[in-house]
């Protein structure tokens, strides 16, 4: 039987990713036939173990016993630059896995272990295309550091690799970007699909709408009764943020959202009670013909 390599499964024990499919021992194996689970053995100690997998997983090697798989095919890149990736994961051979991956792919990347070093990394990089964090274990720092590149980058194409549990945080990600999520474990080609797609989805957003996606996401939570203080254009979202800092300034919450009007399709709205000041406090930053007044 020519002995398969599983990607992206990682021994039990050595946690190493050489693991290939096993020879079938007919007793304990006919019971892990029930449960659908393969029987695998990693290569580094030796180890066998099962664990479900699905075709998708397999690659066949070069030749029966052979050592090594054949590369993937690169993707083709628009233009000469290739997507620069930011990988940041605490597990040593998982960060090491998907690195060579995505290399593999054409892509370049640059890999950190904590929260700390992928900033630095993100902040000595002229552009970074696409940030790969990942929230399998319990690490606030990651989440932190994702809103911390959002800041830096407004629009940036985040991916977390979550464990396959429904947590809190995989719920939140999912519910408002459903494809930014990804399990762990996860085969090669949904890794390099699932990057593929954020990449394009971004290159279709210009900065406005990236601004705008923003100034959305990190609104307040404002208390009824609310009121419309004021409705944009697209291309008006660099005058929100100058709003967004007046009213930030004056302590009066506030909150971004889409509307129905076309030709104006994003309003910040603030408590009733602050409508007043609020008008009065973006009236001395803004010019009358660069915004249009709600009604």
């Amino acid at each position: 039987m020519q002995s398969d390599a599983v990607p992206l499964v990682h021994c039990p024990r050595c946690l190493a990713s050489d693991v290939r499919l096993s020879s079938r021992r007919k007793a304990w194996d006919l019971v892990m036939r029930i449960l659908l689970a393969t029987p695998l053995r990693c290569r580094r100690c030796t180890k066998r173990f099962y664990r479900r997998v699905g075709p998708a997983h397999l690659r066949p090697l070069t030749a029966p016993g052979g050592r090594h798989r054949p590369d993937p095919e690169v993707l083709p890149m628009a233009g000469q630059r290739a997507p620069v990736v930011l990988v940041v994961e605490d597990s040593a051979p998982l960060l090491r896995l998907i690195r060579k991956t995505l290399a593999r792919r054409g892509f370049a990347v640059f890999s950190a272990k904590s929260p700390g070093d992928g900033l630095a990394l993100f902040q000595g990089q002229p552009r970074i295309d696409l940030a790969v964090i990942g929230l399998v274990k319990p690490t606030a720092g990651n989440l932190d550091l994702a809103a911390e590149l959002e800041r830096l980058q407004p629009g940036l194409p985040v991916l977390y690799l979550t464990g396959a549990g429904k947590t809190i945080a995989r719920c939140s990600i999912e519910a408002q970007s459903p494809g930014a999520a990804l399990a762990v474990p996860f085969t090669e080609e949904e890794l390099i699909a699932r990057a593929s797609a954020l990449l394009e989805a971004a290159a279709r957003q210009g900065p406005d709408e990236r601004l705008w996606e923003r100034l959305i996401a990190v609104s307040d939570w404002i208390p009824s009764p609310i009121a419309m203080l004021q409705v944009y254009e697209t291309r008006q979202a660099t005058l929100a943020e100058v709003h967004v800092a007046t009213l930030s300034a004056g302590d009066i919450q506030h909150a971004f959202r889409t509307t129905n009007c076309k030709a104006a399709p994003y309003g910040v709205t603030v408590c009733a009670r602050d409508l007043v000041r609020a008008r009065r406090l973006i009236g001395r930053d803004s010019d009358e013909r660069q915004f249009v007044v709600a009604a």
